[in-house]
């Protein structure tokens, strides 16, 4: 009986959809009550799984140059919407609206990426689904 019941068990947690299954909680690491906007130069952009993620510097406010770690979407849900590999190369200017991490300085959840034009005016706008 505990064997089948084990089983069951089994055959239920692996059903689920992998957004419930093994995820995290974004409200346990990122705080939507602190966003930030940052705008700086492109230093990578890594198609990873189970996020990808973009690699920005930009000047803080003591006017230091810092690199921001930008949390995005899967790479499926960002091809989704439209994003593609040559997107964003490095050495583009971006502003990022993002959600702070709660315990990491420099590290943030994107919402969206603007491209920025050589007058610093919005090219294009990705989209990056908070999962």
């Amino acid at each position: 009986m505990k064997k089948i019941l084990m089983l069951g068990l089994s055959l239920m947690l692996g059903s689920l959809p992998p957004s419930l299954s093994a995820h995290h909680n974004f409200l346990a690491e990122f705080d939507p009550e602190q966003p930030v906007q940052v705008t700086g130069t492109v230093i990578r952009m890594a198609l990873t799984n189970p996020h990808a993620r973009l690699y920005v510097e930009a000047e803080d406010e003591n006017g230091e140059l810092v690199q921001w770690d930008f949390e995005l979407a899967s790479v499926s849900a960002l091809f989704r919407r439209g994003w593609r590999r040559d997107s964003l190369e490095p050495g583009d200017t971006v502003t990022v609206h993002a959600d702070r991490a709660r315990n990491a300085p420099n590290v943030a959840n994107a919402r969206f990426v603007s491209l920025l034009d050589q007058n610093g005016e919005e090219a294009f706008r990705f989209g990056s689904p908070q999962e």
